[in-house]
């Protein structure tokens, strides 16, 4: 203010701001005092002016004006900003203004992206020809209950259309079945050697050349084995492989599970806990999301989401979003993960949502990133059968 009159000064501001190409909008934010007087409102059109003569020519350079009162900025300044219909937008509140800013910028990324690529689910655009009533329209987001739930994923097809009302039922795959399952549909998953006993589970881990392993209980309709005591890690030796397996197949029997035996696993490499699932919602279909902290993952909540299918770009975005995204890059000397083996596993699981309509829910739980990939060493599906 007190290098120039009040023109001159924000004139040549805005000129060379508009100028240089580097900006999308130019905001000027004015401080109204209570009950403006008229030396302040004109200097307010002065300034004013010169924001809308500096863009004025420059299509592609959005003029924004903010008042920072609470009030009603004066009649005058806003028969300025409308002039000619082709003024500013008069925005109140500096973060309610930037906040509105940001919000169009993204929306404008996405409809351009949007426009590019098509719409993210290639059906959608048929859905605007249905005519029926909200509440009527045909279910396309389940399909129709599958015999047995199959290992093999077949390339997607159209969404079956149900006429009428099918009540389905949740059924929860052991992990053995759902690791065979997502295994088969491409995802990076742990080894898993089913075992009947705790000798059989030490024959089974000497064939694993001798590498630390990892012990589980394998029983129908188990969903969350380490809550109930029923995983032993870093297993080394025949001794300590026997012992942990006694003891797992006994605290299942105490919890009266329905026990097939055990699973003997490799243990994964040294690396960051991460989450990776997918849940089908009534309204919006299959969604996947992945977040930090494996088995601590609902305390930290720290997690990003997608509507399924997600290519490879939107998986790595997913990534940045996350608040700990820092962690993936390697901290106190510990090397960076690779982020895009994280990245094709969410594609992976997206694509398997998309083409098997039966499974409504799948967990990854820890999936361990390291420098030399991503791993799932624990998978939990959800599946919809009558």
């Amino acid at each position: 203010w007190g290098a120039a009159e009040p023109a001159a000064a924000y004139g040549a501001c805005f000129e060379a701001m508009a100028a240089s190409g580097a900006y999308d909008v130019l905001v000027l934010v004015h401080d109204f005092p209570y009950r403006s007087l008229p030396a302040e409102v004109e200097t307010a059109n002065e300034v004013a002016l010169q924001l809308l003569g500096a863009t004025r020519s420059r299509p592609a350079l959005l003029p924004v004006y903010v008042s920072l009162t609470s009030g009603e900025p004066p009649p005058e300044i806003k028969a300025v900003l409308d002039e000619d219909g082709e003024g500013a937008p008069l925005l109140r509140g500096a973060s309610e203004a930037f906040t509105a800013i940001a919000s169009v910028a993204r929306w404008e990324r996405v409809r351009g992206r949007r426009l590019t690529r098509g719409p993210w689910r290639p059906d959608w655009p048929a859905m605007a020809s249905d005519r029926a009533s909200y509440g009527q329209a045909q279910d396309l987001s389940v399909g129709p209950p599958a015999a047995a739930p199959s290992p093999v994923i077949l390339s997607p097809a159209p969404s079956p259309v149900i006429l009428s009302p099918v009540i389905l039922s949740p059924v929860i795959l052991s992990e053995r079945e759902s690791l065979d399952l997502l295994r088969a549909a491409g995802l990076a998953v742990t080894a898993a050697i089913a075992v009947p006993d705790a000798e059989a589970a030490v024959e089974a881990a000497l064939a694993l050349g001798g590498r630390e392993v990892a012990l589980k209980l394998d029983a129908r309709d188990l969903a969350h084995k380490s809550d109930l005591g029923l995983v032993a890690l870093s297993l080394a030796g025949d001794d300590q492989i026997r012992t942990a397996a006694h003891d797992l197949l006994a605290t299942g029997r105490r919890h009266g599970l329905e026990i097939r035996g055990l699973l003997v696993e490799p243990m994964a490499e040294q690396g960051v806990e991460l989450i990776v699932g997918m849940r089908r919602d009534p309204s919006f279909g299959p969604v996947v999301m992945v977040g930090l902290g494996g088995v601590l993952a609902e305390v930290l909540d720290d997690v990003a989401v997608r509507l399924a299918p997600v290519p490879t770009d939107e998986a790595l975005a997913m990534l940045l979003e996350l608040r700990g995204a820092r962690i993936l890059d390697g901290i106190r000397g510990r090397p960076a993960v690779d982020r895009h083996a994280v990245a094709e596993m969410i594609v992976a699981l997206s694509r398997v949502a998309m083409a098997r309509p039966d499974i409504v829910e799948v967990d990854l739980n820890p999936v361990i990133a390291s420098p030399h990939g991503a791993l799932a060493v624990d998978a939990l599906v959800v599946v919809a059968h009558d």
